[in-house]
């Protein structure tokens, strides 16, 4: 009967860290993947359990059982994506050792996942799980409190709520202060203490949504993008600065617009602020799109299809909210009602029109396309 020795990575450390290519397989290639992940990451629990391995696979070896030795990982996307990379790789050993049973090195944290992914492909005889001796109970608590938390639902369900109260009580903090500084000058500074309050509240709340949502990762390949469409004189670029451009300029005006205005409720002020950008923000993020389109259509001689849904669904949107907000403001003064209605009639019909006539037109160009395949 042939025993499997069975390290699991679940968060793919060792690949990561070392650039070692997974699985690993046999007593000398673990051994090295764990002297390398020593010396790049000597506090990770992961060295640990591949030594444990390699000794117990030389233990059982010496007793004069049939044995092999192992390791798998998964992925740094801990969760569906890590535990369908981990069952990959343990088909690809299974295929190539064909062992009757499994003996499973674990460090305690990871048990409940991993466990029912090996055991649905192979016997599992023995679980050994690994602790750091120097504190037990403490690395366990941390790896499990570490591990929870790198979960896609645990970090939606327990960071992501925390992290939208934060910004939500930072941003309004932060805009209270500055328009108290637009009214009172100098002296709104007096509160420098709140200023701090509600600043680390804001920063730590976007630092906590980045990390949810792997932004430092999506940032560094945004800018790797960017890179080289600068290098290759990508035709999208310029569009898009011209577009950012436009947003910018949009903003400063609907900033200066609300400036003007003095004694309005805080709804007035932002629905004055909208009107002024709003045309603004649809024009700069046209251009972009616009941009798309043709670098699309001159590198790869295709026309996006989705570019006619953006431009209808924004204009849709846009006559709509412009409608709305209309309404809103007419109750807000207490004006006439009537005096208004047909403008926000007109509008509010005239963004349903467009949505419709882009959804018809999206759903023929579809089915031509269905047709012609």
């Amino acid at each position: 009967m042939k025993i499997l020795i069975l390290c699991i990575d679940r968060d793919d450390d060792i690949g990561s860290k070392t650039g070692l290519e997974t699985p690993i397989i046999g007593r000398e290639a673990n051994l090295k993947a764990a002297i390398a992940l020593g010396l790049k990451d000597p506090e990770d629990s992961d060295t640990n359990s591949i030594f444990s391995a390699v000794s117990t696979y030389d233990d059982l070896k010496e007793n004069g059982e049939y044995v092999e030795v192992a390791t798998v990982c998964g992925s740094q996307s801990i969760g569906y994506k890590s535990d369908l990379q981990l069952s990959r790789e343990l088909d690809e050993v299974i295929e190539e050792v064909h062992p009757d049973s499994v003996i499973l090195i674990s460090d305690g944290a990871e048990d409940e996942y991993v466990t029912p992914i090996v055991s649905s492909k192979v016997d599992i005889s023995h679980v050994k799980t690994v602790y750091i001796k120097q504190s037990e109970s403490v690395e366990n608590i941390y790896y499990m409190l570490v591990k929870t938390l790198q979960e896609d639902k645990t970090k939606k369900k327990i960071l992501l709520p925390i992290s939208l109260a934060l910004m939500v009580y930072g941003f309004f903090g932060l805009v209270g202060l500055f328009w108290d500084i637009t009214i009172r000058g100098g002296e709104a500074l007096t509160g420098l203490s709140g200023f701090g309050i509600v600043m680390i509240s804001f920063v730590l709340g976007v630092y906590i949504f980045a990390r949810i949502h792997d932004l430092d990762h999506k940032l560094y390949e945004y800018y790797k993008g960017l890179r080289n469409a600068v290098s290759t004189a990508a035709v999208w670029l310029p569009f898009t600065i011209v577009g950012i451009f436009i947003v910018l300029a949009g903003a400063a005006s609907g900033w200066n617009t609300i400036m003007e205005i003095e004694g309005e409720s805080p709804l007035i002020i932002f629905l004055t602020f909208f009107q002024s950008v709003i045309w603004w923000w649809i024009g700069g993020i046209l251009i972009h799109e616009l941009g798309q389109v043709i670098h699309l259509y001159l590198t790869q001689g295709k026309i996006k299809r989705s570019f006619w849904a953006v431009v209808t669904s924004l204009l849709a949107i846009t006559f709509i909210l412009w409608g709305t907000f209309d309404y809103i403001q007419v109750m807000v003064y207490g004006e006439e009602v009537m005096s208004v209605l047909p403008m926000v009639a007109i509008n509010i019909a005239l963004g349903l029109s467009i949505a419709v006539l882009g959804g018809l037109t999206h759903k023929s160009v579809k089915g031509e396309e269905d047709d012609g395949e």
